[in-house]
């Protein structure tokens, strides 16, 4: 069973615990009304999609700018190089990097990540295909 860290709850129920799934629901409780025993999670959806070609680069540039609109965002590196992408406001290179993206392969940032997305290729060659959920 997946092991639960941190548990925070509030309105008349335990305000924290750790433990695993199954004690999870001694922590939270299985029965009761709804007011004092409800885990509620909030799922945000996007309608607009948001296109973005990137010329590949042998120095540092910018894939996606900040967005604190941002829900998600996708990259598909069309390049024949491998694109270095980081997730960071320090410049992406050979070495530093969050993930290295082969030729036709894509990516997914994680959810709720609103920063700016930096990347540069082996060398110069295609582009990046990114969308952006806002």
């Amino acid at each position: 069973m997946p092991n639960i860290t941190s548990v925070n709850l509030t309105d008349g129920i335990p305000t924290s615990g750790t433990g695993t799934v199954s004690t999870l629901d001694n922590i939270i409780g299985t029965t009761g009304t709804p007011s004092t025993n409800v885990l509620s999670v909030q799922w945000t959806a996007s309608n607009t999609g948001t296109f973005h070609t990137v010329a590949s680069s042998a120095t540092n540039v910018t894939i996606l700018a900040a967005n604190s609109n941002r829900i998600g965002a996708t990259i598909f590196n069309e390049s024949t190089q491998v694109l270095f992408l980081g997730l960071s406001a320090t410049a992406a290179s050979a070495t530093a990097y969050t993930v290295q993206m082969a030729s036709n392969t894509y990516y997914e940032v994680p959810f709720g990540y609103k920063g700016i997305i930096q990347g540069l290729w082996a060398s110069a060659n295609g582009n990046a295909r990114v969308t952006e959920m806002t």
